[in-house]
């Protein structure tokens, strides 16, 4: 143990003593980083408190994101300023007509992806600015690559598949994203897009079909595809927070140049 534990006392409770420990042990150094934390038993005899207190710390920690318990090597410190171990490289290429994804990695499908119809929510009809409820053509699909694993979602509205008629408006079985892109590009709808991340709690089995530490946040990044002025298509990519960077490629624009004012003429009045 790098330090003499301090004594329990009253009325602060045992769990945040032994939390404030620990974490004040992780962050200064004392506990290095990928290191296995003492056992509960061995820190429940140092501060001489029950193992269910020790318990309770460290799932206090673990939520804090400066502990990971991996079954059976114990609970591991984490370094809480250290880079995600995946990068992601956003971005999409266009050449031949096809549209490719730039990141380098290669995701596997876990399971056959699953088509559905469902409704719109509010959020969604935000994005494709259409009434909420509208049915929407659905593709969803667990991956994992490098024990890594994500969830992606691709929306249509019927709306558009109707009024471009697609051809996925009989067959809702809507193939990969890119491969969406390349049929509107090739049908004279050239794209644009637009990505909008942000941070959120896993909620229902997100945390166990994307293997998600308890309290880690994930990263949502949805992905809009727009021609004409019109949203047609929303990707929707849920990958653990803890475990991923986003790296985008910045492009500098000069400012436009300001309106030039039309010349004026000022009459001249004789008496």
């Amino acid at each position: 143990m790098p330090r003499t534990p301090p004594q329990i006392t009253e009325p602060v409770t045992r769990q945040r003593q032994v939390a404030d420990y620990l974490r004040d042990g992780i962050l200064s150094g004392d506990f290095p980083a990928g290191q296995p934390l003492p056992s509960e038993e061995r820190l429940a005899d140092l501060f001489g408190v029950s193992r269910h207190v020790i318990r309770q710390a460290v799932t206090t920690l673990v939520g804090e994101g400066l502990l990971i318990v991996r079954r059976p090597h114990g609970t591991i410190v984490r370094d809480p300023h250290a880079r995600p171990a995946h990068l992601d490289h956003r971005g999409l290429t266009l050449a031949d007509g096809h549209h490719t994804e730039t990141e380098p990695v290669t995701w596997q499908d876990i399971d056959p992806p699953a088509f559905v119809r469902a409704d719109a929510t509010a959020a969604q009809a935000d994005l494709f600015n259409i009434p909420p409820g509208q049915p929407m053509l659905t593709r969803d699909v667990l991956q994992q690559a490098n024990g890594l694993r994500r969830s992606v979602r691709l929306h249509m509205p019927f709306s558009v598949a109707a009024d471009l008629d697609t051809p996925w408006l009989d067959d809702p079985h809507l193939p990969e994203p890119v491969q969406v892109y390349d049929w509107f590009h090739s049908h004279g709808h050239p794209l644009t897009f637009t990505e909008y991340v942000r941070a959120r709690m896993p909620v229902g089995d997100e945390t166990t079909a994307l293997r998600i530490t308890p309290g880690t946040p994930l990263l949502v990044i949805a992905r809009t595809a727009t021609t004409a002025g019109r949203v047609v298509t929303l990707e929707q990519t849920r990958i653990p927070g803890d475990q991923t960077e986003l790296a985008y490629p910045l492009t500098t624009t000069s400012p436009a140049a300001p309106a030039s004012k039309p010349a004026t003429r000022t009459r001249r009045t004789t008496r």
